[in-house]
Order: C-alpha cells, then structure tokens, then sequence
C-alpha cells in the first residue's frame, strides 16, 4: 500500500470513476490510511465535492463516502462516525446544484444507512434535510411568487370592480333619458313626418356612442368580475396549499422537538448515574506508599 500525502489524495479523487474497481481500489487506500490522516482525508474529499459541477464525477465522490463508511462499519467505527462531519457540507453543496440524478442517488444510498443503522436516525433525518431542504426552498419560494401573483392581480381586478359600469347612475339615467323610439323600432310605425324621422335621427345618433361606450365598459366589468371569480378560486386553492404546508412543518418541528427532549432526558439521566468525584476523594485519606507495597 503506497504512502499518503494530501497531494496524493487529491491526485486520487480526480482520477476517480464511478466504476466497482476505482472506487473500491481509492476506498481501501483511504481506509488503511484514515488512522492517521482522517482529518486530512475528509477535508480533501469536501474540498472536492465543493469543486465539481459534473452530475457523474459528484455520483463518483458519494459512492466513494458510501463505500469507505460501509467498510469502516466495523473495523473503523470512529472513522464512520467522523465522516458524518463531512457528509452534512458536502450533500449542502449538491442540493445547491439542484441535480435531480445527483439528488436521487444521494437520497438512494442514505436510504441505504437508514436500513442498515449506519447512523442514528436523528442523524439520518439531517442528512435528508441538507438534500431536501433545497428542494423544499425552491418548492416554496415558487409556491409564494405565484401567490404574490394572485394576489397583486386579484387586488388590481378588485379595484376597477369599485368603481363599475353597472353602478355609473348618470350614464344610466343619461341613457334613460332618451326616448323609446331611439330603441324600439315599433315605434317607427308612429312617425308621419321627414321632420319626425330626422329628430329620430339625430336622437338615434347622439345616442349610439353613449350606449356602445357604456356596453364596452359593461363588457369589460363583466371579464373583470369571472376575472376576480377564477382568481378568488386560484388565491383559496393557494391558502390551501400553504396551510398543508405549514401543517407539515410544524408537525416535523413538533417530532424534532421530542427528539431534542428525549436526548436531553437520556443525557440528564446518564449524569445523575455518574459516580460523585467528592465523594470519592472524600472518603478517606490515599494510602501511603508503605500500605501500597
């Protein structure tokens, strides 16, 4: 086995594959040298996890970590548990990339240490959450650029609606107003004289482009109301979705929190079983060197 040096670890993980024999060949070499170099080992493997972009090289680096906790399961334990400070930046750093192959393989094997307790599963969780959480973000930050879509339209909908067509009294009693022969041409059967039908005439035509404009404002208040009634229904469908959201979220604080107060119970407990150090010391003077030999 050759010697190490953290140029030569470097070296190693770039020449990297994604295949059985090249993982394997790098996982023994980091395994036989992580007594003396773990530090050095895992601030290396990060440091090359944050430098790379390429979906397969990022597999590569993972199913590396994979196969180096795996094996040190039970000849290195320390090691295993040591690398959990490495993983928890590096998975941070492939969520950044938002790669849904990288984020699947990822997922994939810490499913893996869930079903084989490589880690504990409050461990676990954390490992998803640095994988999930991007997602999560993204999921939620489109979820409220999309509600502050609807609402800003919903409220510019709703402020032309104060002010409708339907409700303009002096238009309405301005058309009003006008005769009845100016609509209803029953009436055209009264008229005896050219006089009569030219006044008809010209009433017909001061009056045309009052109705016509009050019908285009009666047609536009009208796309504006199913406007506000689809955009009422999206903003309902929204609140919706964001109250199942926060249920979730405060459901997942929720078993957080009993996780914490659990571990602070067993840790309380296991100090209260701890022997009392002045008690000990206290019990009676040390022995002379002539009572000990």
């Amino acid at each position: 086995m050759s010697g190490f040096s953290e140029e030569m670890m470097r070296e190693r993980l770039k020449k990297l594959t994604n295949t059985l024999h090249s993982i394997q060949t790098l996982s023994l070499w980091i395994i036989h040298h992580q007594k003396k170099h773990a530090d050095v080992i895992l601030e290396t493997w990060v440091k090359e996890v944050k430098e790379q972009t390429h979906p397969e090289k990022i597999i590569a680096l993972v199913n590396l970590a994979n196969d180096v906790i795996q094996n040190c399961r039970k000849k290195s334990p320390a090691f295993m548990k040591k690398f959990l400070t490495a993983l928890e930046p590096a998975f941070s750093h492939i969520a950044e990339l938002d790669d849904q192959k990288c984020n699947k393989s990822v997922l994939r094997i810490i499913s893996v240490w869930k079903e084989r307790c490589i880690y504990r599963p409050d461990e676990i969780d954390n490992l998803n959450q640095c994988i999930c959480k991007k997602g999560a973000d993204s999921k939620i930050k489109a979820e409220f650029k999309l509600f502050s879509k609807i609402t800003t339209n919903l409220v510019g909908v709703l402020r032309k609606l104060e002010d409708p067509a339907s409700a303009d009294a002096k238009v309405r009693q301005l058309i009003a107003s006008y005769p009845e022969a100016v609509a209803n041409p029953v009436h055209l059967k009264n008229l005896r004289t050219g006089e009569q039908a030219q006044e008809l005439m010209e009433r017909i035509e001061e009056a045309s482009p009052v109705v016509n404009a009050y019908c285009e404002r009666l047609k536009l208040e009208l796309q504006d109301r199913r406007s506000a009634q689809r955009l009422l229904d999206d903003y309902l469908n929204a609140l919706d979705e964001s109250t199942e959201r926060n249920k979730r979220l405060i459901h997942s604080v929720q078993k957080r929190i009993g996780r914490i107060d659990q571990e602070k119970k067993d840790i309380e407990k296991h100090i209260e079983s701890l022997p009392d150090l002045s008690e000990l010391f206290s019990a009676g003077p040390l022995p002379s060197v002539g009572e000990l030999f």
